[in-house]
């Protein structure tokens, strides 16, 4: 198994006191106590568990504190992308002064190396494992702010699908989708990187292949296996650049909902609209979701997600909306549109919104 080659990989990095970040969640599994028995005789971890599900700055400055007390000299992260965007945050601090509000969200930040930090994700789909990115909460009733840096890589994944055995279906398939929107805006995106577009295009399918027998109780591990790598694809992705997906999954990220049910929320809404401005690339997704010709990419994906037992729309989701013109305006302003091939005006925000909300009659096209 990947995670029995933590002894080494920690001993390459120099690591002999690691702190490992993680939730009461993964420790009551007892996943945290194979993995710090994992680290091997040569490692003394440490334990940090208190990352919350929708991680707080103060979640990353109390691992900070810890990181210091305890004299570590390195980060183990274990968990979904809570964790990891969290423990991201604590080896930045373990290197820097001052604390999350820093750096989190400041435009011009000087970032510079972080401690060496080891990725054990046990869901797949964030793809914080192999992404510049984080994202957590100044508070608990304020969406995520990002902080983006080369320097937030962790140095080693290990992507090991026995930890992810646990996962409840509907997680399993949360974060599924979470990987498939990474993938597809990421390959979407104006950036030319060519081999990160061939990796897109690789998660996509592996998506389209293994999440449906991944989200099923009791899934082999040959399904999840597939569904890491797919993760890890979004991970990289994500350093392409995303898109209006996003937006909207970001500014309606304050009620508590699961990041990747509402980021396929928002390619269902948008995914037509970038169609539209970039075909050849859509075609090339489309393929990649394996879809008949009959059925567009946007159809596609809310297709998949019905079969996952997932809402495809806001309103489907229970989400409330408060003012929309402010929900619209925030997300035209979003940094995910900054790399989009299709901006969206505040005004189309505005339609995306509204139509998911089941506040406007969806076009034909959508009522699949």
């Amino acid at each position: 198994k990947a995670i029995g080659q933590l002894p080494q990989e920690l001993a390459a990095l120099g690591v002999r006191r690691p702190l490992l970040v993680t939730d009461r969640g993964i420790v009551a599994a007892g996943i945290a106590a194979r993995v710090m028995v994992a680290c091997g005789d040569d490692a003394r971890p440490a334990l940090f568990d208190a990352v919350t599900e929708n991680p707080l700055f103060a979640d990353a400055d109390a691992g900070a504190a810890v990181y210091q007390a305890q004299r570590c000299d390195g980060v183990v992260a274990l968990g979904g992308g809570s964790a990891i965007d969290t423990a991201k945050l604590i080896a930045l601090l373990a290197t820097h002064p001052g604390r999350t509000a820093d750096y989190a969200g400041v435009p011009g930040a000087q970032i510079g190396a972080a401690a060496p930090l080891v990725a054990i994700p046990t869901t797949a789909g964030t793809g914080s494992e192999a992404s510049p990115s984080a994202g957590l909460h100044p508070d608990a009733s304020t969406p995520s702010v990002g902080i983006n840096s080369r320097h937030l890589v962790p140095l080693l994944a290990v992507l090991d699908p026995d930890p992810t055995a646990p996962l409840p279906p509907r997680l399993a398939a949360a974060t599924g989708i979470d990987a498939l929107s990474h993938c597809i805006e990421g390959y979407l995106s104006d950036r030319a990187q060519p081999l990160g577009k061939c990796i897109a295009l690789d998660g996509i399918a592996r998506v389209t292949r293994n999440l449906r027998r991944a989200a099923r109780p009791g899934a082999d591990a040959e399904a999840r296996g597939e569904m890491m790598l797919a993760a890890f694809a979004g991970g990289v992705s994500i350093g392409m650049g995303l898109g209006p997906a996003h937006a909207i999954a970001l500014g309606c990220s304050d009620q508590g909902f699961h990041h990747g049910v509402l980021s396929g929320i928002g390619l269902v809404a948008t995914l037509d609209a970038t169609a539209a401005k970039v075909p050849q690339r859509m075609a090339a997704v489309h393929g990649a979701l394996d879809l008949p010709q009959s059925v567009s990419t946007a159809q596609g994906v809310a297709m998949l997600m019905k079969d996952l037992g997932l809402p495809t729309t806001l309103a489907g989701l229970g989400y409330a909306a408060g003012d929309i013109d402010a929900l619209a305006h925030a997300a035209a302003r979003s940094h995910f549109n900054l790399s989009a091939p299709h901006k969206p005006s505040a005004a189309e925000y505005d339609a995306f919104l509204r139509q998911s909300l089941g506040l406007v009659t969806p076009a034909p096209e959508m009522q699949a």
